[in-house]
């Protein structure tokens, strides 16, 4: 059997053998390269380059305008004998606070630390150790296992030639803590500050 269908008709057996032509199906609009286009397109590239090439002038211009102003308040400055600062006034708090943040920086902790540890403490601990470098103060909190240890590590920090007006500003018996320690504030003056 074939699998070709073949047209009883003398009509149809003639169109099925003509080769029938392609069909070709496009409905999107034909697509127009207009001058205009080129031209709006040529139009707006030269626009755009000539605004940059105005405000580059301009920046130009703003810039040497600029450093005239400031060289000119430099000279009325230097004229008055005023120092010259530039950028936006400093507020006091805040130039108050950096001035002492550089002086707390500035103090030799590694060496006051040092001298803290050279100071014998078998039987006392240290909790916390605040430097002051305003008040040229160290204040420490401590722990002894009883009141002639927390005595005795008095007299070594005023027997130390590092420290000076060792004082004791308070302490705690812990009477709920087994052994019951010694909790004490001491104040002295550290004469490396």
């Amino acid at each position: 059997m074939s699998s070709k269908v073949v047209p009883k008709n003398p009509v149809a057996k003639k169109v099925a053998a003509k080769k029938l032509p392609r069909l070709d199906l496009d409905f999107s609009p034909a697509r127009r390269n207009r001058p205009v286009g080129w031209v709006l397109l040529a139009a707006g590239l030269a626009a755009a380059l000539m605004a940059a090439v105005q405000f580059q002038s301009a920046q130009a211009a703003r810039m040497a305008l600029a450093s005239e102003l400031s060289s000119a308040n430099g000279r009325l400055a230097g004229a008055r004998g005023e120092t010259v600062r530039s950028g936006p006034p400093l507020d006091p708090r805040v130039s108050k606070a950096a001035n002492q943040i550089a002086k707390e920086l500035q103090m030799p902790w590694a060496e006051m630390l040092a001298a803290l540890e050279a100071v014998p403490t078998p039987e006392v601990a240290l909790l916390g150790v605040e430097p002051s470098a305003q008040r040229h103060v160290v204040r420490i909190t401590a722990e002894a296992k009883n009141s002639a240890a927390m005595l005795d590590y008095l007299q070594a920090l005023q027997g130390g030639r590092q420290f000076s007006d060792v004082w004791l500003t308070s302490h705690l018996v812990q009477v709920q803590t087994p052994g019951t320690p010694v909790r004490f504030v001491v104040q002295l003056k550290w004469s490396g500050v």
